[in-house]
């Protein structure tokens, strides 16, 4: 599937979080730093099962509770419970205090840039579409923690908005959250793009507003014949899309 138009774009919208940022060094491994500086040793096969366990428990109370990324404070107690979950096994039964105490410390770890970090192509493509004057910006359901995350991480001269569901107040799929966003960034839906990674959140929640969706999936699991909507494997490959020059020595 390819771009109508391609030159028409001039507004280019980013999900965050496995669109822009992943986990540093990685989930289990941040949970068992935490967990090791309080005194539980837990090896990382341990965890990794768990984690494949307790994601479960995500996708059941997100159906269940949509609204939680809208406030920050559904946001904190919902990881918390996310973390209480997936180590409990490792606790000594009736023991809640240890286990409130890890899962808080977690929870806090993500909220710090240094357990983020940048995936290899964002500087290029990045830098290449503002080089060559796209208005660009972020539409995330993150706690307000992400604003710090974006800034550290030398982000933030890079967009032009960044909306970040817990402040306001909307989450995604919610077309409110997208209309904001063309709003703050003076953007018409005719010749605006959203790259994200769920099809669900990023690509109807664009779609609803007249923005064109486009679907990052780093990891290959899904083709193009099994879908509906532009579909790319790496950021650089959305600069294809655009039918963008690279700016000379950035893919080196």
């Amino acid at each position: 599937m390819k771009l109508e138009q391609p030159q028409s774009i001039r507004t280019v919208f980013f999900d965050a979080g496995f669109t822009l940022l992943q986990p540093h060094p990685s989930i289990p491994e941040i949970c068992q730093q935490v967990c090791q500086q309080l005194s539980l040793h837990i090896n990382l096969e341990q965890i990794q099962a768990q984690i494949e366990n307790a994601e479960d428990f995500y996708f059941r109370h997100i159906r269940s509770n949509p609204l939680t990324w809208a406030d920050n404070q559904d946001i904190n107690t919902f990881w918390v419970e996310y973390y209480t979950h997936l180590l409990r096994p490792f606790i000594a039964e009736h023991d809640e205090k240890r286990l409130y105490q890890l899962a808080t410390t977690i929870n806090d770890e993500f909220d710090k840039h240094t357990s983020w970090q940048l995936y290899p192509d964002v500087y290029e493509t990045l830098n290449t579409l503002r080089e060559r004057g796209y208005t660009l910006g972020v539409i995330s359901d993150w706690g307000i923690s992400l604003g710090p995350i974006l800034r550290n991480l030398q982000l933030t001269q890079y967009f032009d908005c960044v909306l970040i569901s817990a402040a306001t107040r909307e989450a995604k799929p919610s077309p409110m959250l997208y209309d904001l966003a063309l709003q703050r960034a003076n953007a018409i839906p005719d010749y605006t793009i959203h790259i994200g990674d769920s099809y669900i959140n990023d690509v109807i929640g664009a779609r609803t507003v007249g923005i064109t969706p486009v679907l990052l999936d780093r990891a290959h699991r899904v083709t193009e014949k099994t879908l509906d909507c532009l579909l790319v494997h790496s950021l650089t490959e959305l600069l294809d899309i655009l039918e963008v020059e690279r700016l000379e020595g950035e893919h080196k």
